[in-house]
């Protein structure tokens, strides 16, 4: 592999970017570290709305550490610009386009999902003028854009308990989005999971399980994973959601648990690493909330804290990235 040269493409990031746009650029060195620390010869580009053709020329004849994301408010430009290495005919790290395409639309995905008879939570499209959905899946809901990722569109009040209350949300989250698809789901009371993962020659290799803790949450504040948590320094969500490790009490528990996540990661055509989030039911079974293809691998994030866990430095992750690549 040393003699393969490689370029680091990312999105191109404002300054005055939001958070959880400008993140990429943390995920931009920990490819730096893990490059150098392998010994490969390696470029950057900041890549500007999804051009990737413009690029070409600079790209040609290396590997690709593919950091294309998605714009503000252009969520289907992540694909798109996966579908354009493709057509350029170029090796590049993480997802191909097709996984892209469909876990981009978590309305898609829990469909594909449910018909490999994989556990999801109740719900579907909500269409802010037709409530029969909530007929049909129990309260309390859960509601989201359909295509935002890093939590985008889980500020504030994200779970509803009353149908009026769901409606309202509906009716912010069409306007604020408009053209998504507005995504329901009974929300799980349960404990919450992520398994990260990294292909091997012939399949995948499950990383340490992560539980995400919600320590001290008061009562009426949901217990998940939004944007606050995710994005707001030194808020209550971001300093009392904690990652924690479990033992081996939860070994059968984790079992299942990383199961589910090999069979989402075959069904959705994931390549090189990904990410499946779980959580609890009712009945304390666990149930695939959504799949992560390309996920976040900025040092704090959970994908490098369960490889750290594993025994995994920047450079052995970096370098089985790029060996899967290479493999495809």
């Amino acid at each position: 592999m040393n003699q393969e040269r490689a370029v680091i493409a990312h999105t191109a990031v404002d300054p005055a970017a939001d958070p959880s746009t400008s993140d990429v650029l943390d995920q931009v060195a920990v490819f730096r570290e893990g490059l150098a620390a392998l010994g490969i010869p390696f470029d950057v580009v900041a890549v500007p709305e999804g051009r990737v053709w413009e690029h070409a020329a600079r790209l040609a004849g290396c590997v690709v550490c593919n950091l294309l994301e998605a714009p503000p408010g252009r969520p289907e430009l992540h694909a798109a610009a996966t579908a354009a290495l493709e057509l350029l005919g170029l090796r590049f790290t993480g997802s191909p386009a097709a996984a892209l395409w469909l876990t981009t639309d978590k309305v898609a995905t829990r469909a594909l999902l449910a018909s490999c008879g994989l556990p999801v939570a109740a719900g579907g499209r909500l269409d802010p003028r037709d409530p029969s959905l909530l007929s049909r899946v129990p309260p309390p809901w859960i509601l989201k854009p359909a295509w935002e990722d890093a939590s985008v569109g889980l500020e504030g009040d994200a779970v509803c308990n009353t149908p009026t209350q769901a409606l309202e949300r509906a009716r912010a989250l069409a306007a604020r989005f408009p053209g998504q698809p507005v995504l329901l789901e009974h929300f799980l009371p349960g404990r919450e999971f992520n398994v990260s993962m990294l292909a091997v020659e012939g399949g995948v290799d499950t990383l340490p399980v992560a539980e995400i803790a919600f320590v001290d949450f008061p009562a009426g504040m949901p217990a998940l994973v939004g944007y606050e948590a995710k994005w707001v320094s030194g808020s209550f969500e971001e300093t009392h959601t904690v990652r924690r490790f479990p033992g081996s009490g939860d070994a059968p528990l984790l079992t299942r648990i990383c199961a589910l996540a090999v069979a989402a990661w075959e069904a959705c055509g994931l390549s090189g690493y990904g990410r499946v989030d779980l959580r609890l039911d009712e009945a304390g079974l666990p149930v695939i909330l959504e799949v992560n293809t390309n996920p976040c691998l900025s040092k704090d994030a959970g994908f490098m804290a369960a490889a750290g866990r594993a025994g995994l430095d920047a450079g052995e992750v970096v370098r089985r990235i790029v060996e899967a690549a290479l493999r495809r």
